[in-house]
C-alpha cells in the first residue's frame, strides 16, 4: 500500500492517551485471541511505544496511515473509543516492516473485525450471496479469509497478525503444495477488480470478472485444503473430523444460485476419505493381529523357559 504524504502535523497525542488506547487494545487482543492470554504485559510494552499524530493529508480523501512507528489520523477519525480503523493501524505498527499486501490487509481486516465486533452477516456482493464480517472493498476477500480460517484454524494466524511471524504463510504454503504466491496474487487481482468497478464504463464486464476471480479463489482453497488433508490423515477419527468440516464449509462459501463445484467436489472428497478410511481400518486390523501374535509368541517362549528351568 502506498504511503500518503503529510501536509501538516496538527498535534501529537499525549502519552497518557496513547497508553489508554494501548491498554484497551492489549486487553482485547488477549481476550479474543486466547493463545496470547499470557502475553498482555509484553503486548502493552510494545503498543505504548506507538506514536499517534493528528495530521492534514495532501490527499483530502485520506484519513489515516501508518509509517515508521507513527500512526497518522485526520480529524475525521475518532480516537476516543476503539474502532476498526484504530485497530488496523495498530496492527500495522505490530507488523512494522512487513509488506502490506492485499492478502495481508485481508488478514488485518478480519482480525480488526474480530477485535471490535464479530458479526457474521449474510450479504449480496456483486450478485454473490455470502457471509462476511465486513462491507466495502474487502467484503469478498474477508469472506475468503474466513473460509481459510475455518479450515486451518487460528493459531498461526494470530502469530502472523499479532506477533509479526511468518507462521501463517508457511502453513498455507505447505497446505497449498508451495503455491501461496498463486493465492496471494489472486487476492491482489480480486481487490483491484473491485476498485476498477468504481471507475469502469463497463460494469457488467467487471462484475463478471469479479465473480470469476472470487469463485476461482474459493474453489482453489477448498481443493488444496482437502487434497492435502486426505493425503495426511493418520487415523480414523481424523476422517470423521474432516467429513464434518467439509459439510460445515458450505456455510461459509459464497454462491449465486447453486454451488456445483462444492457438490461435485464434496462427492469426490468423500469418496477419497472413504477409501482412506478403509486403508486405515485394514492397517489397524493388521497391526492388531500382529500385536496378538507377538503377545502369544512371548507367552509361549516364557512357558518354554519356565518348563526348561
Amino acid at each position: 500500500m502506498e504511503e500518503q504524504k503529510i501536509k501538516e502535523i496538527i498535534e501529537e497525542m499525549p502519552q497518557y492517551k496513547v497508553n489508554k488506547i494501548a491498554n484497551e487494545i492489549a486487553i482485547r487482543i488477549t481476550n479474543v485471541f486466547t493463545e496470547l492470554k499470557d502475553q498482555y504485559d509484553e503486548l502493552l510494552k510494545k503498543l505504548v511505544q506507538c506514536q499517534i499524530k493528528i495530521a492534514r493529508f495532501e490527499d483530502e480523501n485520506m484519513s489515516h496511515y501508518y509509517s515508521n512507528g507513527v500512526i497518522y489520523f485526520s480529524n475525521k477519525i475518532h480516537t476516543n473509543s476503539i474502532n476498526e480503523v484504530l485497530v488496523i493501524e495498530y496492527l500495522h505498527f505490530l507488523q512494522d516492516g512487513r509488506e502490506q499486501t492485499c492478502f495481508q490487509e485481508s488478514l488485518n481486516n478480519f482480525a480488526a473485525k474480530l477485535l471490535t465486533q464479530e458479526l457474521k452477516e449474510r450479504m449480496n456482493v456483486f450478485g454473490i450471496f455470502l457471509t462476511s464480517l465486513i462491507e466495502g472493498d474487502y467484503a469478498l476477500l474477508v469472506n475468503l479469509i474466513m473460509q481459510i480460517d475455518f479450515l486451518v484454524g487460528r493459531k498461526e494466524f494470530v502469530e502472523t497478525v499479532i506477533n509479526n511471524k511468518d507462521e501463517y504463510y508457511v502453513l498455507i504454503n505447505k497446505i497449498s503444495n508451495g503455491n501461496i504466491n498463486r493465492l496471494t496474487g489472486d487476492f491482489r487481482k480480486l481487490y483491484y477488480l473491485v476498485l476498477d468497478y468504481k471507475t469502469t464504463d463497463d460494469l457488467y464486464k467487471i462484475e463478471q470478472e469479479i465473480r470469476e476471480m472470487y469463485f476461482s479463489i474459493q474453489n482453489y482453497i477448498m481443493k488444496f485444503y482437502f487434497y492435502y488433508m486426505t493425503i495426511h490423515i493418520t487415523d480414523e477419527e481424523e476422517v470423521q473430523e474432516i467429513k464434518q468440516k467439509l459439510e460445515a464449509l458450505k456455510n461459509y462459501r459464497g454462491v449465486i444460485e447453486e454451488d456445483k463445484f462444492y457438490e461435485e467436489g464434496c462427492q469426490k472428497i468423500v469418496e477419497s476419505l472413504n477409501k482412506k478410511e478403509k486403508q486405515l481400518k485394514k492397517k489397524n486390523s493388521k497391526n492388531a493381529l500382529a500385536i496378538i501374535y507377538k503377545n502369544r509368541l512371548i507367552a509361549f517362549i516364557k512357558k518354554l523357559l519356565s518348563f526348561n528351568s
